[in-house]
């Protein structure tokens, strides 16, 4: 199922019409099908909350709404491949009442190569940066005190909407491979969300050469969640 904040009219009209969410979305539950990709966590239950438009773009009311409707339906893990330079009191509030119900965010640090956005600055989202195929930090990566983890986001492979699949870049990228683990860290046991972060710090490990400023805790192994 999924919701479209964008257009009260029509709150079903969640398609896809831009490919960043497919592709994401592929990242996190593609099927084990033998086919393209799979997912960190096929068998996970995705919902698509729309919060930009065709253009990707939208405003902080937008991804409130979404953000709210996720809370209030039990949903335990959001990503949210998306960012802003700034952030504001609303959203912080919006971010601070979905964890209180039991949702945990995992957001983009930002392309910028600068301080992380929001809404992944913030203290209760897990803010993730983008490792490069050398397992170094990938140039475009926002970094500081801020990353939470690090993740693959450089020519990562997934599904491209009109079919098929194609390879992409940016912290975008990086955030679905961590919200895909923090999903198993549901299945595996984690209820709340300071649960599914302890679970996945445990399971971290840093990559030589990078200070935390640059990878948070590290990358996480899938194998090591318990």
């Amino acid at each position: 199922g999924g919701f479209n904040a964008m257009d009260p009219k029509k709150p079903e009209a969640w398609d896809d019409d831009q490919g960043h969410g497919s592709h994401v979305a592929g990242t996190i539950a593609g099927k084990r099908d033998g086919k393209g990709v799979v997912g960190v966590a096929p068998m996970t239950r995705l919902y698509a909350v729309k919060v930009l438009d065709k253009d990707g773009n939208g405003g902080f009311s937008d991804v409130i709404a979404g953000i709210e409707w996720a809370a209030s339906r039990g949903i335990k893990v959001a990503n949210m491949s998306l960012g802003a330079d700034e952030g504001s009191e609303a959203l912080k509030r919006a971010i601070t009442a979905a964890n209180k119900a039991g949702l945990l965010i995992v957001a983009a640090a930002g392309n910028g190569g600068g301080p992380v956005g929001f809404p992944a600055s913030y203290p209760e989202t897990l803010a993730v940066a983008a490792s490069d195929i050398k397992d170094g930090v990938a140039d475009f990566s926002s970094r500081g005190p801020e990353v939470d983890f690090i993740a693959p986001g450089v020519n990562v492979k997934s599904v491209k909407m009109e079919g098929g699949w194609e390879e992409l870049s940016g912290t975008s990228m990086a955030t679905p491979h961590v919200a895909g683990l923090a999903a198993l860290a549901v299945a595996r046991g984690a209820s709340t969300p300071a649960a599914v972060r302890a679970m996945l710090s445990k399971a971290a490990t840093p990559l030589p050469g990078l200070t935390s400023a640059l990878q948070g805790q590290g990358m996480i192994d899938a194998g090591k969640l318990k």
